[in-house]
């Protein structure tokens, strides 16, 4: 019998040899108090066996700061040209060409939209344009973080860390943009080619459409969130409400909704992306000065029991 036990031992140790083979050293002191029974010819117990523990350092992970990554996807994406290759380039020019291109379309589809189309029209006319003010980005930024907060639930918050870098980034693009170009509205019956740049006046900021960039963020980030593809599609439906009701006002040519529209959807990408990446992994600390835990693992009969010292 006592073969039989030291058998074991050696069994019990090899396993653990070949379970930690990565492990600098293993140490391991068996010390064992047997009473045996002579009538009985049996083991009565086992009073203790001391295995030594395995040391193991590794990064403790730790979430990176909200405000500290939603800065870092502002800047990261309003700087991406700086980091553009020669595709980039080509993909930026051919969406330029192709917002000139759909600009041969504004008049028709100006005479196509902008006019009364009944009660209904102007129903849906009023929630596309309440859909893509900026108080709406405001209240589904501050809604999904604080009910975040209140239910502790990261998926909650995490949605509303993505959606306040994404209406931020996209939105300082196309308010630039809107005073570099000076674009006149069709409602001003000027035609779709009049151009007054860095003028005060709301009817020369056409070009992009703030309300299209708004509403289409949120739209992308909401479908990115979900599996449903109904729900997909409903937040995709309000975002087209949006864009039609801004032509049907007479607000914007079909040509800015389209590039305000291309703005969203790439600037939406690069900071989910960008948050992505900076989740557990601070793009202003280095990684030396991340924290380190110290593991001690210690396997026993019952189990395996795992100690961390900071």
């Amino acid at each position: 019998m006592l073969k039989k036990f030291f058998f074991f031992i050696c069994c019990f140790f090899t396993f653990n040899s070949l379970l930690f083979a990565q492990v600098d050293s293993l140490y391991s002191t068996v010390t064992d108090s047997v009473n045996y029974n002579y009538k009985k010819n049996e083991f009565a117990q086992i009073d203790s066996i001391a295995i030594a523990s395995i040391k193991v350092d590794t990064i403790l992970p730790e979430k990176t700061n909200a405000i500290i990554r939603a800065g870092d996807a502002f800047v990261y994406t309003f700087a991406s040209p700086i980091r553009w290759k020669k595709k980039d380039w080509l993909t930026a020019g051919a969406t330029v060409g192709g917002a000139a291109l759909i600009s041969l379309l504004d008049e028709p589809a100006r005479d196509f939209f902008y006019r009364d189309q009944g009660d209904v029209a102007n129903a849906l006319e009023k929630v596309g344009f309440h859909n893509g003010k900026p108080y709406a980005a405001m209240i589904a930024t501050g809604g999904f973080y604080l009910t975040g907060l209140v239910i502790n639930d990261e998926w909650t918050k995490e949605t509303a860390v993505i959606l306040g870098s994404a209406y931020l980034t996209s939105g300082a693009i196309q308010t630039l943009m809107k005073k570099v170009v000076g674009r006149a509205r069709p409602s001003t019956g000027l035609g779709p080619y009049e151009f007054k740049p860095f003028d005060k006046e709301p009817s020369f900021s056409s070009f992009p459409s703030g309300h299209v960039q708004i509403a289409l963020v949120t739209s992308m980030v909401l479908a990115e969130r979900v599996e449903p593809i109904w729900l997909k599609s409903i937040f995709y439906a309000g975002a087209a409400v949006t864009l039609t009701s801004r032509m049907y006002v007479g607000a914007h040519w079909l040509s800015d909704v389209t590039f305000g529209s291309v703005i969203s959807y790439f600037c939406t990408k690069t900071v989910m992306k960008r948050l992505e990446k900076t989740k557990y992994d601070n793009p202003i600390k280095r990684k030396e000065d991340r924290h380190k835990i110290s593991w001690q693992l210690t396997p026993n009969f019952n189990g395996l029991g795992v100690v961390g010292t900071f």
